[in-house]
């Protein structure tokens, strides 16, 4: 049993886990400047909240208190600066990477608890179906367009032709 206790409380911190990268997902969202990225960021964040309550729920059917230490959401621990600086310098491309790089340290944790088959089957269930979605959010995520609509991207100058056939970029003085 004492075995089995390790295993539920990696569960448990598999939860935390969970709440963590809802909370990454939230705030990204609330940073995103575009409605796409905002729908699909506060999307990916509902979805890593159904985890962590499914989660939750296995444990208190268990009679395991789950851990609620950091499952703070949204901009609790943000000051106002820091929301400043992550919209004046929001970089769409690193925040969905961290979101991603978050998923797969989880995808890491649901192996781990897999791959000891210590824990009930229904729970090895749960969290098998989980880490499929996880694999499969990162793909969606990685789909994601990346570039900020406000900021101009550098146009390249028309290449003129010289008498001779020959290429030469001009550029403005």
């Amino acid at each position: 049993m004492k075995k089995n206790y390790a295993d539920f409380d990696k569960l448990n911190r598999l939860l935390v886990a969970c709440f963590e990268a809802e909370k990454l997902y939230y705030n990204a969202a609330q940073d995103a400047q575009t409605t796409d990225l905002k729908r699909f960021l506060n999307y990916m964040a509902v979805e890593r909240n159904r985890m962590s309550h499914d989660i939750s729920n296995e444990l208190h059917s268990r009679d395991i208190e789950p851990l609620k230490e950091d499952a703070e959401k949204g901009n609790i621990g943000r000051t106002w600066q820091e929301i400043k600086e992550a919209l004046e310098h929001f970089d769409a491309e690193a925040i969905v990477n961290s979101c991603i790089s978050r998923d797969r340290n989880n995808i890491k944790r649901y192996d781990e608890l897999l791959e000891r088959k210590e824990l009930p089957d229904g729970i090895l269930e749960l969290l098998e179906k989980q880490k499929y979605q996880l694999e499969w959010y990162i793909k969606q995520a990685s789909q994601q367009p990346k570039k900020s609509p406000f900021v101009e991207e550098k146009k390249e100058e028309p290449a003129k032709e010289d008498e001779r056939g020959k290429v030469i970029n001009l550029k403005a003085m």
